[in-house]
């Protein structure tokens, strides 16, 4: 069996969710009868690149003229595409939404996984989501010419069979796993400082102004620094609402250097808070495990489906539920020890080789149809 990947997501995405999840599966594909083709000449993608595949080629720094970046997604787009009229492949799965292939792929059978419903929740909240719907507007299509899809976590398997016309027995749920390892017991601190973490993007629905209102009196009561790993740094729409609150040195924005910088500021927080209202996993919940770290995590979406009985659970739009857990928290080492041993005991229901063989069997199921 010969699965087809496509090139999408290493050509947008130089980190993230998609990107590991795929590369992961990439990964376990060596040493084994099954085989990948990976559709991608050039990646700058931290996760898929040349210790996966050597004959890859990534962006050097020299090259820089002006469109590099439309003259690189060409270039790999092409390879997708003549690499699907080839047809010399088993089961195709593209990395992402772009409905290019359809017209393509014949009688060929094809796997899509579905990450969230982000667009489908949030776009008439979200002017920018709202803005972004014309790039999905392949995805109905794509969803429903499928032969298998993959969802995530059953939240999201749920929210596929409310916004889509679908059949539940099409849908296969399987769960992410966990990359990061913690480091702790080899590396100093990367920050003195006593301080509650939270990771990755800031915007929108991950409801970070939320977070920074509810624990405000808390960080200057006991004089700790709410870090954000990831995400950029702080926007000037950002730094005024953090003076107006006066928490200026209380609220940092560090760059994740690597998944070792990462497992260190998991490692040396009080605790990871994720206020999300919506996630269709949430990967960092596993991090924070991995790094014994304890968490306190939104009800929204799929966390609680991850995060069991691992985790201190927030309403999302309650000021008080967030501060009165954090207070717990930050106030009680007993219970932060609690947490870490639960989560120890909870990431063992999430690996990687447990997702690749799950996947395995649904391109399995998909060959076997067409027998």
């Amino acid at each position: 069996m010969k699965i087809l990947y496509d090139h999408q997501i290493f050509t947008g995405q130089k980190y993230g969710g998609i990107s590991r999840y795929f590369s992961e599966l990439i990964k376990r594909f060596d040493g084994i009868d099954n085989l990948c083709n990976v559709a991608t000449v050039f990646s700058d993608n931290e996760y898929y690149n040349k210790e996966v595949n050597p004959e890859l080629m990534s962006l050097r720094p020299e090259f820089n003229i002006k469109g590099k970046k439309k003259i690189i997604s060409f270039i790999n787009f092409r390879k997708s595409l003549s690499e699907i009229k080839k047809g010399e492949f088993n089961v195709f799965h593209p990395t992402y939404y772009d409905d290019y292939f359809l017209k393509k792929i014949k009688d060929k059978p094809y796997v899509v996984t579905c990450h969230d419903l982000i667009h489908e929740k949030f776009s008439n909240k979200y002017e920018n989501l709202k803005q972004d719907v014309s790039a999905f507007e392949g995805k109905k299509q794509i969803l429903e010419n499928s032969s298998k899809i993959i969802a995530i976590s059953e939240t999201t398997k749920n929210d596929l069979l409310h916004y889509y016309d679908l059949d539940n027995s099409k849908i296969d749920v399987v769960y992410h796993g966990n990359t990061i390892i913690n480091y702790n017991r080899e590396d100093k601190r990367l920050l003195s400082e006593d301080y509650i973490l939270f990771v990755g993007n800031r915007s929108m629905y991950k409801n970070f102004t939320f977070l920074v209102r509810s624990i405000s009196d808390l960080l200057v009561e006991n004089k700790l620094k709410l870090v954000c790993a990831g995400g950029g740094d702080f926007n000037h729409e950002e730094k005024s609402f953090i003076n107006s609150l006066g928490l200026q040195g209380y609220i940092i924005s560090k760059k994740i250097k690597d998944d070792r910088s990462l497992s260190n500021y998991y490692a040396n927080a009080l605790f990871f808070v994720f206020p999300s209202l919506y996630e269709g996993f949430g990967l960092p919940v596993l991090e924070a495990f991995a790094c014994k770290c304890p968490v306190l995590l939104s009800n929204g979406g799929s966390l609680k489906e991850v995060g069991g009985d691992a985790a201190l659970y927030f309403d999302p739009k309650d000021v008080d539920s967030l501060r009165n857990t954090s207070k717990e928290l930050i106030d009680n080492q007993n219970l932060r020890q609690e947490y870490i041993d639960k989560g120890t005991l909870r990431l063992k229901n999430f690996t990687w080789d447990k997702t690749f063989h799950e996947t395995l069997k649904v391109y399995e199921s998909v060959v076997d149809l067409k027998q």
